[in-house]
């Protein structure tokens, strides 16, 4: 099948360097915008040098582990022979760009009377998504107006007065340890890049996608961690209800040769990976693999809206994915879903989609959902570990399949002839340890060795 040359085209793609290509290091506490990057004892110091900066295949852009930076990364492309690159150097954490403002202060926050607090002095241009609260450990509710805000933690951005105002018993940064505003951008902006590899990086608190942008081809996004994404107001609908959005990994409208391996995503408002789009486009030879997944609405959705589209040779494998719609958008939304799959609205010509040796466990709705067309020969699905506690299994256009009806519907379409449907046996679930315990009845699924999932 063509996916199969997908796979060992971008699995090893940034394995070949052009000869004159340079590494730019990246350090915000002793860098220089001044200086030329070419050394660690001449770094750069900002995201704004490292997009201003003139890149060619091969390059390489490496961030002081550590270390944060906030705005938006908007990268350069390579070639098909030698990717641009955009990683880390150093010991300690992921380096972190962040989609956020800091509300840390107490001067960054004026009182309005009553309970009601308003931001001051800081840069909001746009589109407050979501507030974070001490690193996750709770998130602010988004609310329409100010006459709405009631109970501690709900907040609206003024857009008139660029402003977050905020529902607190006294002043918010004397409550938290940190604040974090997360704006309606994308960390990362690659629209229009190809042959693009970011690896070992921290994607945080942004309102929009993770990785987002159309028109991209040959990115790989590597060994990188996304949180806390998405939430922002993207349009307001004709009968006056807003529309929120925000995925992780997002390929929108012609897309190709992308992939997205080795990840941790978790907290995201819409979908932890995705590939979707509107109009005349093709996505075609995507991956998806070794991912781990918790505590977003969707962990993978797909669609394509217009019959002149095409999608093609989309692999989905060995990815771990557990508790969709239990994060933190999920009682906030206007459409609760709750999905590890949502296949819908979908009328692009489309073949070739295969989702084999993956964990799904535990959905506030079903696992699946497969929607918009008859998928019978459009999916291959697989050698999968399914589980789902409580409420339907998958779900075919309104026809929800559990336990008792499944099987049957297995047989008649040919999907998961191999899989099981158990609880995967995790080591430690409550505390995110997503490994297999020996007696794991995931491990009776082996590919060429290894079992079902990201970790074995």
């Amino acid at each position: 099948m063509r996916w199969l040359l997908c796979v060992v085209c971008v699995g090893t793609m940034g394995l070949t360097v052009a000869g004159a290509a340079q590494t730019y290091y990246v350090d915000a506490a002793a860098g220089s915008d001044a200086a030329d990057g070419a050394t660690l004892e001449t770094a750069w110091r900002s995201l704004e040098k490292v997009n201003a900066a003139r890149l060619g295949p091969g390059d390489s852009v490496l961030f002081r582990r550590g270390q944060i930076w906030r705005g938006t990364l908007r990268p350069q492309s390579g070639d098909a022979t030698a990717p641009v690159m955009y990683g880390a150097f150093g010991r300690g954490a992921k380096p972190a760009l962040l989609g956020s403002v800091a509300a840390n202060s107490a001067k960054d926050w004026v009182g309005m009377g009553g309970d009601i607090w308003a931001t001051a002095g800081l840069d909001l241009p746009v589109d407050v998504g979501n507030i974070i609260f001490d690193e996750g450990a709770a998130v602010g509710v988004k609310k329409w107006s100010e006459a709405d805000l009631k109970q501690t933690g709900d907040y609206y951005y003024d857009a008139k007065a660029k402003q977050v105002k905020l529902c607190s018993k006294g002043n918010p940064a004397e409550g938290h340890r940190s604040i974090e505003l997360a704006l309606r951008r994308h960390i990362i902006d690659q629209s229009g890049k190809s042959y693009v590899l970011y690896k070992g990086l921290a994607l945080r608190y942004g309102a929009a996608h993770g990785v987002g942008g159309s028109s991209v081809r040959g990115i790989i996004v590597r060994d990188c961690d996304l949180s806390y994404i998405g939430g922002g107001h993207q349009h307001t609908r004709e009968d006056g209800k807003p529309v929120r959005f925000g995925n992780g990994v997002e390929f929108w409208s012609s897309a190709r040769d992308c992939l997205v391996e080795d990840c941790r995503l978790w907290e995201i408002y819409d979908a932890a990976l995705t590939n979707q789009g509107d109009g005349t486009n093709v996505q075609e030879n995507i991956v998806y693999r070794r991912n781990v997944i918790w505590n977003c609405e969707y962990s993978f959705e797909y669609w394509n809206r217009n019959e002149t589209s095409r999608t093609s040779n989309i692999l989905f494998e060995h990815n771990t994915c557990v508790d969709a719609g239990f994060g933190w958008g999920h009682a906030q939304r206007p459409d609760r879903n709750g999905r590890h799959l949502m296949f819908y609205d979908n009328t692009a010509a489309t073949s070739g989609v295969v989702v084999r040796y993956n964990i799904f466990s535990n959905a506030t709705d079903s696992l699946l959902w497969l929607h918009g067309r008859d998928w019978t020969s459009a999916l291959t699905m697989d050698y999968n570990c399914w589980h789902q506690p409580s409420s339907a299994i998958w779900l075919w256009g309104r026809q929800l399949l559990d336990a008792a009806s499944l099987d049957a519907f297995r047989q008649e379409r040919g999907f998961d002839q191999h899989s099981v449907f158990a609880e995967p046996g995790f080591i430690d679930a409550k505390a995110r340890d997503y490994r297999l315990t020996p007696e794991s009845p995931a491990r009776k699924l082996l590919d060429n060795g290894f079992p079902v999932g990201a970790l074995p």
